[in-house]
């Protein structure tokens, strides 16, 4: 057995090197072959490589070429490289600008406007502007900020700024500066200014009269003259009238300025015969101004202060007899009067001070009780 298996199984050293089955030189020829067409694939396959990695490429660039050939004909067809102006539904024109705002266009409009006419303004209209891509069918409106400004001009409506004066509150008349609007308030003080040059009054207003500023349209401005004249225009109002000693209906309308009939009218039940007593009050109308002006007048007055008479008298002399032992002397007063006037009429006068400037000398006179 173990004969049979060294045979079969020899040692290492004993082992014979296969020298193969066929000619050496064939073998040779055999392993160059394989050598090569390993060679051959090797290169082929390399080859294969590099031509897919190049139709890769070749792929690539196309692809890139036509991609930046989408964008350019999207840039070319709707990039919006224009903005487009309107008022209301009509549109202005197209600008070749997308970096103006609303609110630039509309302050350059209005500066424009406000140098053209002397005072600052405010548009009326809202003004849209819309970016958009300019094509063929926009070229006829596209246009430049010179043109277009002109444009904007002829179709918006504006108001201005104007100093507007204010009566209780509510605005009456609007001029086109403060100066006319102070020159107003002035001429309508003017009438009631004291003609005594020994008198001063502080001129107002009854109302609370006050200038603001204010936008309106340009076709409410008032001339100086035509503000004087909305201001002193009158409107009936309706009054009371207290009645007094003396009065009777038809001294009440005359003083009115009424028709004894509108006096009737305006009492329900009285007639021409119904009586009328101190006390009773009756409506009447007066003719009120817009605004009313208030005069405070303040004269200063010297007036006489009465001599005074005194009697003495004196049991030894008869009835009969009289005599002036001290003659009497007037004196002298300087009295402040302050008179107050509602368009021109007096409503109150009272002396609000007074200053003895010479001592009156009593008069002195005897007389006998006999």
């Amino acid at each position: 057995m173990d004969n049979k298996r060294k045979e079969y199984f020899p040692q290492r050293a004993e082992r014979v090197r296969y020298q193969g089955t066929g000619n050496v030189e064939t073998e040779r020829k055999t392993k160059r072959t394989k050598k090569r067409t390993k060679s051959n694939r090797s290169t082929k396959s390399q080859r294969t490589n590099k031509a897919r990695k190049n139709d890769m490429k070749i792929k690539g660039i196309m692809a890139g070429g036509v991609l930046l050939l989408v964008l350019i004909l999207f840039f070319a067809f709707f990039h919006k490289n224009g903005t487009e102006v309107s008022v209301g539904e009509n549109v202005i024109g197209i600008l070749k600008d997308t970096s103006m705002t609303t609110d630039q266009l509309k302050e350059t409009l209005e500066a424009q406007l406000a140098e053209a006419i002397g005072a600052k303004v405010q548009v009326n209209e809202k003004i849209v502007l819309k970016r958009l891509h300019i094509n063929n069918s926009h070229k006829k409106e596209v246009c430049t900020m010179e043109y277009l400004m002109p444009k904007l001009k002829s179709v918006v409506t504006y108001k201005v700024e104007a100093s507007v004066i204010f009566v209780d509150g509510g605005a009456v008349a609007p001029l086109a500066t403060k100066s006319e609007a102070d020159k107003v308030l002035e001429k309508l003080k003017e009438p009631y200014l004291p003609q005594d040059e020994n008198s001063n009054a502080e001129i107002g207003f009854l109302e609370k009269v006050e200038i603001q500023n204010q936008f309106v349209s340009s076709e409410e401005i008032l001339s100086v003259e035509s503000a004087v004249e909305k201001l002193t225009s009158t409107t009936p109002v309706t009054k009371t009238h207290t009645v007094k000693e003396g009065d009777g209906l038809q001294k009440i309308a005359i003083e009115y300025e009424m028709s004894i009939q509108e006096l009737l009218d305006m009492n329900e039940g009285m007639t021409i015969k119904t009586p009328i007593h101190v006390g009773q009050t009756l409506n009447v109308t007066v003719q009120e101004p817009i605004v009313s002006i208030k005069a405070v007048e303040t004269q200063v007055l010297t007036t006489v202060e009465q001599k005074e008479y005194q009697t003495q008298y004196d049991n030894n002399k008869p009835a009969s007899y009289q005599k002036v032992i001290q003659q009497g002397k007037d004196g002298q007063k300087q009295s402040t009067i302050q008179i107050t006037r509602i368009n021109g009429f007096e409503v109150e006068k009272k002396e609000v001070s007074k200053e003895i400037t010479q001592e009156a000398i009593p008069e002195i006179i005897v007389k006998g009780t006999q």
